[in-house]
């Protein structure tokens, strides 16, 4: 059969490229044999006028017509806003990567019903082996007025990864009214190369039709100066709460701001891309001021950014920078990035998407476009970093594979010992951080580096409840949680090939609650007795008193009082109603049987441990021992009584402790507990060195202060990292001042 056939291209986020072929010319069907039986709606088992497959029997609404012999299908609709479907399910071969549909249709009087999309079509979705819908589906083929004569049309479509059924499903969807007919329909496998070509031809025509001046702005009026009754033009429409133009000293920026947790506020604008569009340079000014993320770790201040493909389909995004916290300081950023292929117009959106709370200011925005060459550098970089991550990544699997050496360690007396033989174990690492807010930035390639270059003997892990469980913030379902655990399990693995230990860490601020109780059950069953791992039950206790601390209780009870120093140290509040305290922690994971050593911080941080001291020490029901965690930072007093009198009776383990470069790094530090910076790095280090503490520096991560290094190069930063680095080398640094 002859079709004659029109096209539309399609592209969607995530799976490439879907084609709606509608072309002027003849064309001839594809000869593959169709995955739909019975199409041409000819055979009818029974004689009764009933296509096999297709109809019960013949109704109102849809029935099998016949003109010259030939059979074909109608819908009808009878009552307005009424709908008439009919379904087909297609068992999809696992080798299809493509499909084109094919058929003849013709229709009257179809008038659209309540929504816009209340009309004739043909409804398409994909389903797994499970029958959960995968998507994207294919754009469905809409008919609405009149068309007398048989049109032939063709869909073509990509099929993306775990599809293994497509439903088909000719439908008035709830349309007014009107008749449409089918005829001769096949779903053929095809060359997803087919549909590559054709959606790349389209969008770069559209991309041609695009006139660009050299070194033109395509964010017009960037710099917001181009008012209209005070309104920026072309970003806002009025100014509010949430959006607004603010000035300083005659000079005008964009304001977007939190009114209401988890609310989105966003600025949204479009460009169409030139066809000399290859890559973009995107440059601004910011400042933020007390940005929380939400209820996800991506809800936060961010320039949201999508490159829209032909027909409104989403292609892969370039990244989008993000804020968090406070920066007053307005500070310039640049990125650059290539643009995909297909892609002929980008989403710029500047947003608090659904953060917690925050300011974000925003000032002289500039997208520019770059050539070909700057695309081709930038494209070659990108293959670079891919093939570093995947030689990376081989070597961590290579150690990860090594043998488990680590030998088995406990309590004795105030020092960590070997179980056989009695050998002291001297625990001196780095703290390597990113999965307390997501699954981790170069996590493992990190531990290696932390074992192999800077000579670490432990490793400090922080992990959130949330995302071992696969489960958003406060919700309380969610989705898988394997890839975190697996992440977890490699990073064990690394440690236990090297004879080295690793500290799991649930990063965790305020008091401890029911559901820090299940994560400990959980996660000390996966690693119970597996001796590369000790446990730190809790990040930073605060807000609690010390019997609330041990034993758990009302949080706003008369038994509960703050016993911080620096109440503005963290900006997290204790909330909830009741505490389990850390006991029940312990009891948790010796209830798994894991006789792993368990480690407790104190109040205030994890700072003050004095209360060890004062009868509310921890009760080890059976195991191998319970150490202590102290963490110290330059605006910290006190060392003497709130941890090197509780180390002359018990283990103490620094798991975090660092120096910062400058105060205004730490502004949410008053100004009373500020302190001289210089000399602490060496005074500190010799502190641990002189009491033999276990330490693991704070932070292995570039950008979670107080750094220890500086970049993904792993360079040590001047006011702290070179220093932990001698330490971890062998160096001996002399405490002249405690603090």
């Amino acid at each position: 059969m002859t079709l004659l056939k029109t096209t539309v291209l399609l592209n969607v986020l995530g799976f490439g490229l879907i084609a709606l072929a509608v072309r002027a010319e003849p064309v001839v069907t594809n000869a593959a044999p169709s995955l739909l039986s019975n199409g041409d709606f000819e055979t009818d088992r029974n004689g009764d006028g009933v296509p096999v497959g297709w109809l019960k029997e013949n109704t109102t609404n849809a029935c099998c017509m016949a003109e010259d012999g030939n059979h074909f299908l109608r819908l009808h609709t009878t009552e307005p806003g009424k709908m008439v479907m009919l379904y087909r399910a297609v068992t999809l071969p696992v080798d299809v990567k493509a499909l084109e549909l094919t058929f003849r249709a013709r229709w009257q009087d179809i008038k659209a019903g309540k929504e816009s999309w209340f009309d004739g079509r043909i409804m398409l979705n994909f389903k797994d082996a499970d029958q959960k819908v995968v998507k994207p589906a294919p754009p469905p083929p809409t008919f609405r007025g009149s068309q007398q004569e048989w049109q032939a049309r063709s869909l073509m479509f990509l099929v993306p990864e775990g599809a293994r059924t497509l439903e088909i499903m000719p439908t008035l969807f709830q349309a007014a009214s009107g008749t449409l007919d089918f005829d001769d329909i096949r779903l053929t496998p095809i060359s997803p190369d087919v549909v590559q070509a054709q959606t790349l031809a389209r969008a770069a025509k559209m991309r041609a039709k695009v006139r660009r001046e050299p070194g033109q702005n395509l964010l017009d009026n960037g710099d917001f100066e181009r008012l209209k009754d005070d309104v920026p033009v072309g970003w806002l429409k009025d100014n509010g709460e949430n959006l607004s133009c603010q000035v300083e000293d005659g000079n005008h920026f964009l304001r977007l701001h939190i009114t209401e947790p988890g609310k989105m506020v966003q600025v949204y604008r479009t460009i169409p891309l030139a066809e000399e569009d290859k890559a973009l340079e995107l440059t601004f000014r910011v400042r933020n001021e007390g940005i929380k993320v939400g209820a996800q770790p991506w809800f936060d201040g961010r320039i949201m950014m999508n490159f829209i493909g032909v027909d409104n389909m989403k292609l892969p995004g370039a990244p989008a920078p993000y804020f968090r916290g406070t920066s007053k300081d307005w500070r310039t950023v640049t990125n650059r990035f290539v643009v995909p292929e297909g892609a002929v117009t980008l989403e710029f959106m500047p947003s608090l998407f659904m953060a917690a709370a925050g300011t974000l200011d925003l000032d002289d925005l500039r997208l520019t476009s770059l050539g070909a060459a700057d695309a081709e550098a930038m494209a070659a970089a990108k293959a670079a970093v891919a093939k570093q991550a995947a030689e990376r990544s081989a070597l961590v699997a290579k150690d990860a594979a090594l043998p488990p050496i680590t030998p088995e360690i406990k309590v004795l007396s105030n020092r960590f010992v070997t179980v056989s033989g009695g050998k002291e174990v001297w625990l001196q690492g780095l703290s390597c951080d990113s999965m307390q807010w997501g699954p981790g930035e170069s996590i493992l390639w990190s531990i290696r580096v932390a074992l192999n270059e800077w000579h670490a003997n432990a490793i400090r892990l922080a992990v959130k409840d949330s995302f071992w469980f696969g489960r958003p913030e406060g919700t309380e379902n969610g989705g898988s949680s394997d890839a975190y655990r697996e992440t977890v399990d490699q990073a064990v693995k690394l440690c236990a090939g090297k004879g080295v230990w690793l500290v799991l860490d649930l990063h965790r601020f305020g008091a401890p609650k029911p559901e820090h109780v299940a994560f400990w059950k959980d996660a000390a069953a996966r690693y119970k007795n597996n001796p590369a791992v000790l446990f730190e039950l809790f990040n930073e206790p605060h807000g609690i008193s010390w019997q609330v601390w041990r034993d758990g209780g009302n949080l706003k009870g008369p038994n509960n009082t703050n016993t911080d120093v620096n109440v503005v140290e963290n900006n997290e509040k204790t909330v909830g109603e009741v505490s389990t305290g850390m006991q029940a922690l312990v009891d948790a994971v010796r209830s798994t049987g894991a006789s792993n050593v368990v480690l407790a911080g104190g109040l205030d941080w994890s700072y003050n441990l004095s209360g060890v001291l004062n009868g509310y020490a921890l009760h080890e029901p059976g195991g191998n021992g319970i150490g202590y965690v102290w963490h110290n930072y330059p605006w910290k007093i006190g060392w003497q009584a709130n941890g090197l009198v509780v180390a002359e009776q018990y283990p103490i383990i620094m798991t975090e402790v660092g120096n910062i470069r400058k105060w205004e790094d730490f502004s949410f530090i008053g100004e009373k507990e500020r302190r001289p910076l210089e000399g602490w790095p060496e005074d500190m280090l010799g502190c641990i060195q002189k009491y033999r503490l276990n330490w693991t520096g704070f932070s292995f991560h570039p950008r979670c202060g107080p750094m220890v290094i500086s970049d993904w190069d792993y360079t040590p930063t001047p006011y702290w990292g070179v220093y932990v680095k001698d330490a971890l080398a062998g160096k001996t640094f002399e405490m002249k001042k405690i603090r």
